[in-house]
């Protein structure tokens, strides 16, 4: 197998995409979240609506490049699961802030467990209908 076919194998897996994919998506939100806390130092408002842009824009990443789906109506099953994430990240964020850690550094220390806790949540509830063998077109 040459590069071309490696590559489009590595495309072909959906676990890798959500990895590709995750690296934009928390390089996105991780800095609408910084922005957010730095015009308002205010870390729940920062955080809630630093979650509220990225899961809109999580949507159309995720359910197009990973899942093949951008179907409107699994959007609230979608939001549902950023909820969770959302409390997972408030829960961690809030007890990291009373430890003495820095809301800049605490959102960083929390990404692994909301990554794993996302994947888990998309693919298990979210996409859980969606084609096992997606399309190898990346414009599709």
């Amino acid at each position: 197998m040459g590069p071309a076919g490696a590559a489009r194998a590595l495309y072909a897996d959906r676990l890798f995409r959500f990895l590709c994919t995750g690296v934009v998506n928390t390089a996105f939100g991780y800095a609408v979240y910084y922005v957010l806390l730095r015009l308002t130092d205010r870390p729940l408002v920062a955080l809630t609506l630093g979650t509220i842009i990225g899961v809109i824009f999580n949507f159309f990443t995720i359910g197009g490049l990973v899942f093949k789906s951008r179907d409107p109506r699994l959007l609230v099953r979608f939001f549902a699961s950023y909820g969770v994430v959302y409390l997972y990240n408030l829960i961690a964020l809030s007890l990291l802030g009373r430890w003495g850690v820095d809301p800049a550094l605490g959102g960083l220390l929390i990404l692994p467990g909301a990554v794993t806790l996302s994947w888990l949540l998309n693919s298990k509830f979210v996409f859980a209908g969606a084609a096992v063998r997606p399309r190898l077109d990346p414009v599709a």
